[in-house]
């Protein structure tokens, strides 16, 4: 049996555009995402002599449970010098009467109480500049109450790609293990996407929590904007005008993640993908642009071949099939390859399986929360 190639030679701009789209595609794949994916591991776990001392910021308001558990792994942490400065945040549960039990005991754990009027609005923000201008350290990292540090090297893994590196911010990953898997995909595609385009010199902000920088950018009064932080009172808005000054780059060790130890509601996880979408339009972050750009081809590729599919079937010789098939194949698998990379630089484990459906849906909840990004910025 014989493939008939004059179907070919009447539809040679269509073949001609999935080719295209495919380069394209492969091309983002490779360039965007070459180091959280297919990068050399860091390592080195030990403690560097050179290493500056590290104060951990977290912000805390009726936090008592996620605190029973989080404090005593940080405190572990195989890392010299290093503090944690908690801001409570007018705590109404027991968190008060942990803290100051704690405090007694461990002398690189600071606490500050801010007793704000909620009539003068969120005290997000104010509790981030009080757990700054705490810290005794050269370097400071925000983390959040509930999330837990992967391991004990954790904060090593942070310090080490800087002083490794040689450079100024250090972009740490957080897994959402436990969370439904569109949440996983979406927060993985953006934070990977993010660690991709420092490597390209165009940084930007996805999530603030779990990042490394240096204190003095906070104190020297440069940095922050009231349009931004106005938009999204949280250290998304603040780190996003860091990130533009400093060198930057992302730890690729699973020792370096986070896991957040709660189920995000579905609500909260909208108004924060949307509250950080405004953030970004706010400073230009032309690095997330590329990933719009990288879902318009996608978006094509799969039209596209759908229509091949379909005009490949109708003309009745499904040899015809091997070209487009061949080609959706060849995605997935590198679709596939790439997934694998992210689960051996962050243990996610699991994300791979289904990583070619992913591909294909991706670009629907991207657009979806461009558009509703849109619409929530034009009723302001």
């Amino acid at each position: 049996m014989t493939m008939d190639l004059t179907f070919f030679y009447q539809n040679p701009l269509l073949y001609i555009l999935i080719l295209s789209s495919f380069g394209v595609i492969t091309l983002f794949l490779f360039l965007q995402y070459a180091r959280p994916a297919f990068g050399k591991r860091d390592r080195n776990l030990s403690v560097d002599e050179e290493a500056l001392g590290v104060s951990i910021v977290l912000c805390v308001r009726n936090e008592y449970e996620n605190l029973v558990r989080l404090l005593p792994a940080l405190l572990e942490q195989k890392f010299e010098p290093f503090e944690i400065v908690v801001v409570d945040k007018n705590s109404e549960d027991d968190t008060e009467v942990l803290l100051a039990s704690l405090e007694h005991f461990h002398k690189n754990l600071s606490i500050r109480v801010l007793n704000a009027n909620t009539k003068f609005g969120r005290d997000d923000l104010m509790a981030l500049g009080v757990g700054i201008r705490a810290a005794r350290y050269p370097y400071v990292i925000f983390f959040r109450p509930d999330c837990l540090p992967s391991s004990k090297e954790w904060l090593v893994s942070l310090v080490n790609t800087a002083l490794g590196k040689k450079v100024d911010t250090v972009l740490g990953y957080t897994s959402f293990k436990g969370n439904s898997l569109p949440v996983r995909y979406d927060m993985m595609e953006q934070q990977i996407h993010q660690m991709g385009t420092i490597c390209k010199k165009m940084p930007y902000v996805s999530w603030g929590n779990n990042t490394l920088f240096p204190k003095e950018r906070f104190l020297s009064g440069k940095e922050f904007k009231t349009i931004t932080t106005a938009w999204n009172q949280s250290e998304q808005a603040i780190i996003s005008h860091v990130l533009e000054k400093d060198s930057t780059q992302a730890c690729v060790n699973p020792c370096g993640r986070v896991i957040m130890n709660r189920r995000l509601p579905a609500r909260e996880y909208h108004m924060n993908r949307l509250q950080g979408l405004c953030t970004m339009a706010i400073t230009k972050s032309r690095g997330y642009f590329l990933l719009t750009l990288e879902k318009i081809f996608i978006t094509a590729f799969y039209i596209l071949l759908a229509l091949a599919f379909a005009r490949t079937g109708k003309n009745g010789d499904f040899l015809l099939l091997v070209i487009p098939g061949s080609l959706l194949l060849l995605r997935w698998i590198t679709v596939w390859i790439q997934y694998v990379g992210f689960g051996i630089h962050f243990n996610e484990k699991g994300l791979a399986y289904t990583a070619p459906v992913w591909d294909i849906f991706s670009p629907l909840v991207h657009f979806y929360y461009l558009v509703a990004t849109l619409i929530k910025r034009l009723k302001n």
